[in-house]
């Protein structure tokens, strides 16, 4: 009568390794959903310091060309700094307005440097 071999098992050895290339596949895809959930944060305020300029802009819009001047303004926790100048001849057929929003990045609260993004537009003057 024949022997009959033991049935083909794995090893204690190719277990283990398996366990570390596991692991290992772990602990990457944990890092990039950390990195992930971090950049879709710092979007996330991008996204507000940009929706805090565009209403700068359409706040300057609704005034009367000879009273925009410019300022500065702390909004939703962006400092927001704007410049007004005619755009054109004298008078101003449209106004030139640059917008600076500073923000800092919700990762990056200590001791890191603050981000600074410019939007640049014209309003047009009534009558001119």
């Amino acid at each position: 009568m024949p022997l009959h071999p033991c049935p083909p098992a794995f090893t204690l050895l190719e277990v283990l390794v398996a366990l570390v290339v596991l692991a290992t596949g772990i602990l990457g895809l944990s890092a990039n959903a950390a990195l992930v959930s971090r950049l879709v944060g710092d979007g996330s305020r991008l996204t507000v310091a940009a929706t805090v300029a565009t209403a700068r802009f359409e706040q300057l819009r609704a005034l009367p060309c000879a009273s925009t001047s410019s300022g500065t303004a702390i909004t939703r926790g962006i400092e927001e700094r704007w410049t007004v100048a005619p755009l054109g001849d004298t008078p101003a057929r449209a106004l030139e307005v640059h917008v600076a929003v500073t923000y800092r990045l919700r990762s990056n609260q200590s001791g890191a440097a603050p981000r600074t993004q410019r939007f640049l537009g014209a309003l047009p003057c009534g009558g001119g």
